[in-house]
């Protein structure tokens, strides 16, 4: 009784008084009355999430600008070419050699080049286009034209605009001739004809221009096109028009009437023409208009250059000749997309740089498959993809065709590192076979404004590289023989080069020090390097492969150190501690010092894993952007179903200002430990841009630092190891690993030709991928064997169950102890009997059946190759067994 009491007695609580807030208001109550400020000193924590959201907000911020900026970009400075001949009288531009005659039609820029030694015509537009039954009016224009242009919007739709439609039919073009070529202007799109006359005009200047004209001129002019102002006249917009013409406080003006009829247009032009007016006074005039009546549109100013060399014909498309409106950026332009094409009944094929050369015959039938396109060099890893279902790859940038006299090749010169191939047959888009090359010009990327917003919204580069050209040669061969068009592509890359001087067939050796798994430290989940061949072991391996007479082997030590195969960024070289530390490292060099071998140290210049700020990574200033201005971090896809593995550690692209750097260290790293080479793991193979406004790199720049970097390495000393083998690091490279003999096995190819090999082979050590990792027994060697290339092993110490629950299951079949013998095998026949044609050039290759090849050698040697599964017999009665190969030395 007595605590109910108490509760009785207790004061209910004071209710506190409303806030005076706005109606609607939603939010915490002020207090009303605030008798003393509190201030709490701010923890570490607390400065620490100040600074990454301000950091946020700064890069957010800067994101944005960077992103508007682009749309703000002025336009290049634009002329408007003109076809001002007499169509009645004019003459075909001729360039004319010894090997070569070029005549272009001046009423439709087409041109046609003869071919003297065998009389082959080529025509840069097949001359039946117009009558051809399947192809619809737009492919048919297309066929006509010299040029096509892809262009895009700031909402990413494309539209192309063909030289003949845009241009051509419309006179928008000029032609200047010279002692040795002939260059085509173009101006192309949906615009007016530009009349030259002044479109404003203050009275004084006019009164000069009146003077030397005939009355009825004067009327025409002042009363029929021209209406004057006077400013004490006008009312209404008075304040207006003197913004836009300040003179007028002074003099009257003299603005041409809008809209104009087209034959007033014509007239005025005429006049003006009679009594001196230039393209200056023009754009001098031109300067004063300031009335905004002219509609936005697409509009594009190309130049190409024709000229003649031997027998080469070479075509140039200057970059700085190019002019665009930024609202309508270049996004793929194609070069004589026509040139050579075939039509039914000829009898020929297209050679496309798909692995180490493909044919697609003239007409094949398969017009239910898709086309061919490969990338050349690969992807560019500064353009974000959001899945990859099959990697396109080209090393070099040749394509060509033969018909049953003559050939020719196509060298991409100069662009290559912006080019893609296509081919495609007759029966498709038209009564036509052709390919040729598209040029991927400003490059562009969606990226997302917000999520609140869901139409799509593109970000472009704000310039094409300044300096630069497409560059394209064409080399006309009298032969229809895949062979001696490889021949002649052998003269662009070795002209001044001497043959090898190999002691035996090249043999190189991989070893695999560390890959990253996930090991447990004090009971917590870590990746760390995790050993498959210490430093002790490997120069163990290189002194047994030693012991079996293998002389002159070449070791690619491949992941030793910075964290092994996933390297960490390369700003400094840190060996690892479990293969064996700086110590053991010492003694692999000193044990292996004194042998014939030649040990390379592997590594990667361009991407960086698992890095952090104290490896020397910056997040926001080492890698390079993509055109979104993200930065280039990227992942691994899914082999299933194709899109990024969020589930896998990402890895970033660095800059190539960070890359070059890189390169720097590794040369210096190998000579300090007195190594005989270095191994670019992606340099010489993989070709990538840096689309940072701030610091932008293109990829024709990406390439001349890599070929910088390989040739200080070079001249210091160091031997230069690639994979792939990238055209453009040839005049520096010692071996090429990994290369791709076959490629794709596109539906649309219909045979495999060793094209590229046959240009190497006598100048260059190459070898396929590794023989113990092959997708089928012996493939690789039958492959090598077929161009008389090297062969390549990929070794370890443990044994293939330490690769269980990590991601490295492609060196399933990598231990060393138990491909030993095999390798010994393999090589020891390899070396016996391919090693007499190491040093010589390939002088035939053919197929006698679908599955045997046989590959003559200059020095007397043939080998055939079976690589079908049962046993070939030649004429002469000799067994090539199933699977296998067979040298022979032919009787001169």
């Amino acid at each position: 009784m007595e605590k109910k009491e108490k509760i009785k007695k207790e004061k209910a609580p004071k209710t506190p008084k409303k806030s005076k807030m706005p109606e609607g208001y939603i939010g915490r109550p002020k207090p009303m009355k605030t008798k003393t400020f509190e201030f709490h000193k701010p923890t570490v924590g607390n400065w620490i999430a100040i600074g990454f959201l301000a950091a946020f907000i700064a890069f957010a911020t800067y994101i944005v600008l960077r992103l508007i900026d682009v749309s703000n970009v002025k336009d290049l400075p634009f002329a408007f070419y003109n076809f001002e001949e007499d169509k009645e009288n004019v003459s075909d531009y001729v360039l004319e050699n010894s090997k070569l005659k070029f005549v272009l039609d001046p009423l439709t820029t087409n041109f046609t080049v003869t071919q003297k030694d065998t009389g082959r015509v080529w025509s840069s537009s097949p001359a039946g286009a117009e009558n051809d039954p399947i192809a619809l009016a737009k492919e048919k224009n297309y066929m006509n034209s010299s040029l096509l242009i892809k262009y895009s919007t700031e909402n990413g739709v494309d539209n192309i605009y063909d030289t003949k439609t845009y241009s051509v039919d419309k006179d928008f073009y000029s032609i200047e001739k010279t002692a040795d070529s002939v260059t085509v202007n173009y101006t192309i799109g949906q615009i007016e004809r530009v009349y030259r006359y002044p479109l404003a005009i203050y009275e004084p200047d006019m009164k000069v221009f009146l003077s030397k004209m005939t009355k009825d001129e004067q009327n025409v002019i002042t009363k029929r096109c021209y209406k004057l102002v006077d400013v004490k006249k006008l009312a209404d917009n008075k304040a207006e028009m003197l913004e836009k013409y300040p003179d007028l406080e002074k003099n009257k003006l003299y603005l041409v009437f809008d809209p104009l009829n087209n034959y007033l247009k014509e007239s005025c032009e005429d006049i003006f023409d009679r009594i001196g007016f230039t393209n200056e006074d023009y754009a001098k005039y031109k300067e004063i208009y300031k009335e905004k009546n002219e509609k936005e549109v697409p509009a594009f100013n190309i130049s190409i250059v024709y000229k003649l060399d031997g027998n080469k014909l070479l075509v140039d498309v200057p970059f700085d000749e190019i002019a665009y409106k930024h609202a309508y950026p270049i996004i793929q332009l194609s070069v004589l997309p026509y040139f050579g094409a075939s039509t039914e009944g000829e009898n020929g094929f297209m050679l496309v740089p798909e692995g180490g050369g493909s044919l697609i015959y003239f007409n094949n039938g398969k017009t239910k498959q898709n086309g061919y396109y490969a990338d050349l060099y690969g992807w560019d890893y500064g353009i974000d993809r959001k899945a990859v279902i099959t990697e396109t790859k080209i090393a070099y940038p040749v394509f060509g065709e033969a018909f049953e006299e003559s050939s020719f090749i196509t060298v991409i010169k100069n662009g290559a590192e912006y080019a893609g191939i296509t081919a495609e047959i007759a029966g498709k888009l038209g009564n036509y076979n052709y390919i040729r090359a598209d040029y991927k010009m400003i490059h562009g990327e969606q990226y997302e404004v917000s999520s609140r917003n869901t139409s799509a919204q593109y970000a472009y580069e704000a310039n094409l590289p300044k300096g630069e050209s497409i560059t394209q040669v064409y080399s006309f061969i009298n032969s229809n023989s895949y062979v001696d068009m490889a021949k002649e592509y052998q003269k662009v890359l070795f002209a001044d080069q001497k043959k090898l001087n190999n002691e035996s067939s090249p043999l190189a050796i991989e070893i695999i020090g560390a890959v990253d798994k996930v090991q447990q430290v004090a009971g917590m989940p870590k990746t760390k390097p995790y050993q498959l061949t210490t430093y002790d072991q490997a120069a163990d391996i290189i002194n047994q492969v030693e012991e079996l007479g293998f002389k002159n082997v070449n070791y690619k030590l491949s992941g030793f150190f910075n964290g092994g195969i996933s390297q960490k960024i390369f700003n400094k070289f840190k060996l690892i501690d479990t293969l064996g530390g700086k110590k053991g490292f010492n003694k692999l060099i000193e044990k292996t010092k004194d042998l014939s071998a030649n040990i390379y140290l592997d590594g990667s210049m361009q991407f960086a894993y698992r890095s952090g700020i104290f490896d020397g990574f910056n997040r926001y200033s080492t890698p390079a952007r993509f055109v979104s201005s993200e930065v280039c971090e990227l992942n691994k896809y899914s082999p299933v179903w194709y899109g990024k593995l969020h589930t896998q550690d990402s890895y970033f692209y660095l800059n190539p200002y960070v890359s070059a750097k890189s390169a720097d260290l590794f040369t210096k790293t190998a000579l300090k430990y007195g190594l005989d080479g270095i191994s670019y793991r992606d340099n010489g193979s993989i070709l990538s841009a840096d689309y940072n406004d701030d610091r932008p790199v293109s990829r024709s720049a990406s390439k001349n630092m890599q070929i910088e970097k390989m040739k200080d390495a070079k001249d210091k000393g160091l031997k230069i190891m690639i994979n792939s083998g990238n055209d453009y690091a040839l005049n520096n490279v010692d071996f090429i690993t990994n290369m791709d003999f076959h490629g794709n096995s596109y539906s649309i190819i219909d045979l495999t030709v060793p094209f590229y090999q046959i240009a190497l082979h006598g100048y260059k050590n190459y070898s396929g991928s590794a023989v113990n990792l092959g997708y089928e027994k012996n493939q690789i060697v039958l492959e090598s064997a077929e161009t008389g290339a090297g062969l390549f092993f990929t070794v370890m110490n443990e044994s293939e169950m330490k690769l269980q629950e990590t991601n490295y299951t492609e060196y399933y079949a990598a231990c060393f102890d138990t491909w030993k013998e095999q390798i010994n095998q393999i090589y020891s026949r390899y070396n016996k009997e391919i090693g007499p044609v190491a040093n010589s050039c390939i002088t035939d290759h053919t197929y006698v059946n679908e599955s045997v090849t046989a590959t003559s050698f200059d020095n007397g040697y043939k080998v055939f190759v079976n690589f079908g599964y049962v046993d070939f017999v030649t004429d002469s009665g000799l067994v090539i067994p199933a699977r296998d190969y067979k040298v022979v030395q032919e009787v001169k």
